[in-house]
């Protein structure tokens, strides 16, 4: 165990059957930021949340990892944001380790072509010098388990996800006395549909309100990512991020701001009324629209138009470079991987997630035991992600009409008219085609916010993919961005 570090309780002994305690280590570390030495002290725990109005059942254990920043006179004006990814199913393993926390992994050489040399190196990046952090994992990832005779399943939906994680929050805060301070969520990917909902659970029952919301790499509503019979929203969402990628691979010519200019311009006028007509375009239309997004994708008119003018993200991948020999990521279509074949129609991998599953696993596992002192039993592996679960979408009414939706934007919409100081920062990769920018930023068009409530909407592209924090660039502008955002936060507790 490190020099420093505190056994506050154990549990566990025997894997996963064993009642659940709560556990915390406690170490004590420093890292450079900005030129300035910072000593922290670093919290690895899990925290057992409880059912029943006595609170005497245990029902599930959240993993967390905290790091807050010694010698600070007041936590008033320090923020204190809580991070977390999505999936669901994910830990929060990539922006523990890639992004915002104290050490991060390395990359000898660019992470584009080659992830086999990597080392854990202080990260001169990290958020610690203006705010203090928890890193937390939902029920069933990373070190978090559900109690005995529970079924995970029940915490696998909208609703019951964000209750729990909810429930964590005020947990924490309270126990480190820190309500006076500045609370910020931010989620990446099925972290900002978790993040919205968190929110609205916390003005809820708890009447806990946040003071910021951040969404990396959004998707508040999975219909801005969908390509089904009915919906022209993904199509449309997706084709700036096909031009850019166009651009970046050398398949089209330009310069990347006018190109996503152009892109966008064609993509919510021309295109969207095309996609709207269906089959109900002349043969000329059709030969017109295909021309066009051929000139901005880098595909043929013949595949666009064979298409049906909708080409879904697993055939651009696949196909963009095809006469290379190659595919691009989903998550970041920077990176190019090689499948068996090149007829098919989507991808055998993602090289842009396979590359780095084995750096952030191997790195965080030792560093966990090593550096922070966490005693998890043998028995208990470090889930970085599980199989993708049955998500239960949550309930709601509209126009009298109860329905199934996985959406939670009107969520954010409805805490931000609650909460007038609550304020958003929106980070996207212009190379993503997991959760696209374009989409991402359209929704809060959709959100009719009233012009006061706007302005408190705060939207940032980058020149890099899903893990934004992955291309350093543009992991210093995120850093830089998040740190002037925190500056306008003020508690209103």
């Amino acid at each position: 165990m490190p020099e420093n570090a505190i056994t506050e309780k154990t549990a566990e002994k025997a894997g996963d059957a064993k009642p659940l305690e709560d556990q915390q280590f406690v170490t004590r570390h420093s890292v450079t930021i900005g030129g300035e030495r910072i000593d922290y002290t670093a919290k690895a725990g899990r925290m057992v949340l409880h059912d029943g109005e006595e609170q005497a059942t245990p029902k599930v254990a959240l993993f967390y990892t905290a790091y807050l920043r010694d010698g600070v006179e007041s936590r008033r004006d320090r923020p204190l944001v809580f991070l977390w990814n999505g999936g669901p199913g994910s830990s929060a393993i990539w922006l523990h380790m890639f992004s915002l926390g104290p050490r991060r992994v390395v990359f000898e050489g660019d992470p584009l072509f080659d992830t086999s040399r990597w080392e854990l190196r202080e990260n001169e990046h990290s958020l610690l010098d203006v705010a203090d952090l928890v890193f937390v994992d939902p029920p069933s990832t990373g070190f978090s388990r559900v109690a005995p005779g529970e079924d995970v399943e029940q915490f696998h939906g909208v609703e019951a996800d964000a209750a729990v994680v909810g429930d964590f929050v005020v947990e924490f805060v309270n126990r480190e006395r820190r309500g006076d301070s500045p609370i910020v969520l931010l989620g990446e990917s099925y972290g900002t549909l978790r993040t919205p909902a968190v929110t609205d659970y916390l003005q809820g029952l708890p009447g806990f309100y946040v003071d910021g919301v951040v969404l990396v790499s959004s998707l508040m509503d999975v219909a801005g990512a969908s390509f089904g019979v009915g919906t022209a929203l993904g199509a449309i969402g997706m084709l700036p991020s096909y031009a850019a990628t166009a651009l970046y691979h050398g398949v089209v010519a330009g310069d990347l701001e006018p190109l996503i200019a152009e892109a966008e311009d064609f993509a919510v006028n021309d295109y969207s009324v095309a996609l709207l007509k269906g089959s109900r375009l002349t043969d000329s239309e059709q030969d017109r629209i295909a021309k066009r997004m051929a000139e901005l994708t880098g595909l043929s008119p013949d595949l666009v138009r064979g298409s049906n003018l909708r080409v879904t993200l697993w055939r651009y991948v696949k196909a963009l470079l095809r006469d290379r020999r190659r595919t691009v990521g989903r998550l970041d279509t920077r990176w190019t991987g090689i499948d068996s074949d090149i007829v098919g129609e989507a991808f055998e991998n993602d090289p842009s997630m396979t590359m780095i599953w084995g750096p952030a696993t191997r790195a965080f596992n030792r560093y966990v035991r090593e550096d922070l002192g966490f005693e998890a039993d043998p028995g208990l592996a470090y889930r970085m992600m599980i199989p993708f679960p049955k998500w239960k979408p949550r309930e709601t009414e509209q126009n009298g009409i109860w329905s199934p939706q996985l959406e939670t934007a009107t969520q954010l919409r409805t805490s931000m008219n609650r909460a007038p100081h609550l304020k958003v920062l929106l980070q996207s990769g212009y190379y993503d085609l997991g959760t696209p920018y374009f989409p991402a930023e359209m929704t809060f068009d959709h959100l009719y916010l009233e012009p006061e409530r706007a302005r408190n909407v705060t939207m940032k592209r980058y020149e890099s993919g899903h893990m934004i924090y992955l291309h350093e660039p543009s992991l210093a502008r995120m850093k830089a961005d998040l740190v002037v955002y925190l500056a306008t936060l003020r508690n209103a507790q």
